[in-house]
């Protein structure tokens, strides 16, 4: 049976077994998905319900915790207008014609002393006196103050006395003060109260003399003729209201707070009633100063559609919001806003929701677990008779090579090399590759020649393609070994990676299998086979059969039949190999830009900074000695427990922390070729040759830097302590100079210094805190974290980086 009637017939028994393929896992899984389907189903139509009770429970809670709102603010203010009234009646008889201040300093107090949600009790007269007895707090000290404005006939300035009175009533202060322009018949609670005939309530604005922001509750009194003489008030802060809301617990992340029509904050748990803006003027915070979109929003909602409930959606979260009025209580449009996240009540349906799925999941898990073992159990007994097919198959397609080899046995001269093409098509075919191939090795000249090569993919036939030893030094010397090579992925083959570059990836391949052929005991040629996938390994029968046609090529060249070739062949651009044969039509590469290339614009602006500052110091920029040094790379090591150092190092009593340090990092320092290396008390400063190129110069420093890392880190970890070093690099210009007289040494200082310097004190324990030119310098060579930013005077804000380790 040849090779296309076995097909034929193993295509008819392939679709038989893909048939009962369908019935075995169709059924089993069809079965589970009915299952996971109805599973689903109950969970949905109980996840609904549920969530339906919830909401429908969550009205009621958030209706419960208006009224408790608003009975604590009745509860509130309720009691102000009676105790307005009786404090009248008490000052008040047919004789009073001004305002009586004995009487109103012990009525004050005793208000003060038993209302607690009054700050002060204060009294205006219409000649512009004023008395006011507050609540004060001064640092640890607190109590009542009462201050009196008189305006004695005569004096043009009004004049201004503050008592203080302790807790328990006693005197702590009497004293005159100037006056503060302070005019009760200026502000809006005196006004209010003149033009109305009874109570009147203002609305929230700063009071004057502790700029909180508060109501005044305020009633005028007349004498016989309907005259006014006085005010009487008293003001409310807002912060006790605030301090309730603060208390509630309104589901998990709820929030309750009191505002007006206008949009200011009566009440908020949170966040600040007034504020002071940049003017020292104080203003009153408004829903949108909240910078909360959640309560924006339900604003906004209440604004264009007034009271009541509503439901909305914000960043892919739903909210439950309503507002209740509050104008009932003292005829203000105040309204109590409630926000709370509808997830807040339903999240434990979704918990039980979530369990009932897993168990039944579990089950279902079970169930899919006995179904798979009963499709395990069909499909093995397909997998086999597959594999059996497929094996088959591919001795037919091997017997017809051999057979393809055994009729063009006597056509293997150099007149006939078209006549391989069946050989290497039926080999292609047999080993189920891309590619197969027939190479002649020409002797004398070092050159492989392609007789023929047959592309499946394509199916095409190229030949002409010539490899020299010149350019694949490696792949000659494997041919020379007379040995089969192969790789699965030759761009990882150190002597098969120039083949893989010039001649398999340009035609898509990445695998190769060689074998020679071995005339004589020379190596005459080779069969390959490339394929495009990088296999984990090529399969021994496939290795077998190419050897069997290597051998038998072999023989038939041994027995007279040479392979020969001719150079006047025409090649094909298709299978270009060599760069020096054959021209490629692919675009060169463009050359990548080294990683370590440098962006000139920060090092220039500091450069530039650097030398402005130096500009009125001539006798530093060229003075004898002194050289100033545009980029140099410069470490510094600070340690942070001085008292670590003195310790006597683990394990040897004979030697200290200290000196383990100073001689594991002058020893780094003289493996990497750095010859600046200074111990400064509690710090360690390195640099490298300023002569040396600043790119290279950086790499070198930068690896001394991850080895000081590892010493210190080594070393703490021994000692049992903390991480008690820091690390900081920089790249920028400097000052050098040899200093001293009887021991001459080169000190460096400057800019670079000083940024390594604080680049260690602020990076973090333990870590290598670099500046910006030092990553601009060694990206793309080491590993970076960016961690922050510094600024520089004259250069502007850089960012820092933590390097991690080279790449």
């Amino acid at each position: 049976m040849t090779a296309a009637t076995h097909d034929v017939v193993a295509f008819e028994e392939a679709r038989a077994i893909r048939r009962r393929r369908r019935t075995r896992v169709g059924l089993p899984i069809a079965v589970i998905l009915i299952m996971l389907a109805a599973l689903i189903g109950i969970a949905v139509y109980e996840y609904k319900t549920m969530r339906a009770d919830a909401l429908a429970l969550s009205k009621g809670v958030i209706v419960n915790l208006q009224n408790r709102i608003e009975s604590q603010v009745s509860a509130y203010l309720s009691p102000i207008p009676r105790i307005i009234n009786i404090s009248l009646d008490l000052l008040t008889d047919s004789k009073l014609a001004g305002v009586r201040y004995d009487l109103l300093q012990p009525l004050g107090i005793g208000v003060l002393n038993n209302v607690p949600q009054l700050s002060s009790l204060i009294i205006g007269s219409a000649r512009g006196e004023f008395f006011m007895v507050r609540r004060f707090h001064d640092g640890e000290t607190s109590g009542l103050e009462t201050k009196i404005i008189k305006r004695p006939e005569g004096v043009n300035e009004p004049q201004v006395r503050l008592i203080r009175r302790g807790p328990q009533g006693e005197t702590l202060s009497d004293t005159q003060v100037p006056w503060d322009s302070y005019d009760p018949r200026a502000r809006p609670w005196y006004q209010g109260a003149a033009a109305a005939q009874g109570m009147f309530w203002t609305d929230v604005y700063p009071f004057f003399t502790d700029k909180a922001a508060g109501i005044t509750g305020s009633q005028p009194y007349r004498d016989a003729s309907g005259e006014l003489v006085a005010v009487l008030g008293v003001d409310v802060k807002l912060e006790s209201m605030s301090r309730f809301l603060r208390d509630l617990v309104i589901g998990k992340t709820g929030i309750a707070l009191i505002v007006d029509d206008d949009g200011r904050v009566i009440a908020h748990p949170r966040a600040k009633l007034a504020t002071e803006d940049a003017d020292g003027k104080v203003q009153l915070t408004r829903v949108a100063d909240l910078g909360d979109p959640v309560v924006s929003r339900a604003f906004d909602r209440y604004r264009v559609e007034g009271h009541g409930r509503r439901d909305f959606e914000l960043s892919g979260r739903r909210y439950i919001s309503s507002v209740s009025s509050l104008d009932h209580l003292l005829e203000r449009h105040w309204s109590v806003l409630v926000v709370v996240p509808e997830d807040d009540f339903i999240a434990f349906v979704v918990e039980n929701i979530g369990k009932t799925l897993g168990m039944g999941l579990g089950v279902l898990a079970l169930a899919a677990l006995l179904a798979g073992l009963l499709i395990r159990q069909g499909l093995r007994a397909d997998r086999d008779a597959l594999r059996i097919l497929e094996r088959q198959a591919q001795l037919d397609a091997q017997s017809e090579a051999f057979g393809e080899l055994a009729e063009r046995s006597t056509s293997l001269d150099a007149a006939q090399t078209d006549a391989m093409a069946p050989v290497t098509e039926a080999v292609a075919r047999a080993s189920r590759v891309r590619r197969a191939s027939l190479w002649h090795l020409m002797p004398g000249d070092g050159q492989l020649f392609c007789v023929d090569c047959f592309d499946q993919e394509t199916e095409g036939h190229t030949s002409g393609a010539i490899l020299r030893r010149a350019e694949h030094p490696g792949l000659f010397e494997q041919l020379d070994s007379r040995a089969p090579f192969g790789s699965i992925d030759a761009s990882h083959d150190e002597q098969l990676v120039s083949l893989h570059h010039s001649y398999l990836s340009p035609l898509g391949c990445h695998a190769l299998l060689s074998l020679p052929i071995i005339v004589h005991g020379e190596v005459t040629g080779a069969v390959w086979l490339e394929d495009r996938a990088k296999r984990t390994e090529w399969p021994k029968q496939v290795e077998s059969f190419a050897h069997a046609i290597a051998n038998l090529l072999a023989m038939r060249a041994a027995s007279g039949h040479t392979v020969a070739v001719t150079t006047t062949r025409s090649q094909p651009a298709a299978d270009t190999a060599g760069d020096s044969t054959v021209s490629q039509t692919r675009p060169a590469p463009a050359p990548a830009q080294a990683p370590g290339d440098i962006d000139p614009g920060l090092g220039a602006r500091r450069a530039a900074a650097f030398m402005t500052r130096l500009a009125g110091h001539a006798d530093i920029v060229g003075g004898a000695g002194a050289e100033v040094i545009d980029r140099l790379a410069i470490m510094s090591l600070r340690f942070t427990d001085a008292t670590a150092l003195a310790e006597t190092l683990s394990g040897d009593s004979n030697d200290t922390v200290i000196s383990y340090l100073i001689r594991e990092l002058e020893g780094a320092a003289a493996e990497r070729g750095l010859g600046y290396l200074k111990f400064l008390t509690d710090q360690v400063v390195a640099a490298v040759d300023p002569n040396e190129d600043s790119v290279q110069g950086a790499q070198r420093l930068a690896d001394f830097a991850l080895a000081v890392q590892g010493i210190c880190e080594r070393l703490f970890v021994g000692q049992h302590g903390a991480m008690a070093f820091r690390i900081g690099m920089d790249i920028g210009p400097v000052i050098g100079s040899i200093v001293g007289t009887q021991r001459r040494a080169f000190n460096l200082w400057g800019e670079a210094a000083q940024q390594a310097s604080s680049m260690a004190d602020t990076s973090l324990a333990g870590a290598i805190q670099v500046t910006e030119s030092v990553y601009q310098a060694l990206n793309g060579r080491y590993l970076f974290q960016l961690r922050g930013h510094h600024y520089l005077e004259g250069v502007g804000e850089f960012s820092t980086y933590l390097l991690s380790g080279r790449l």
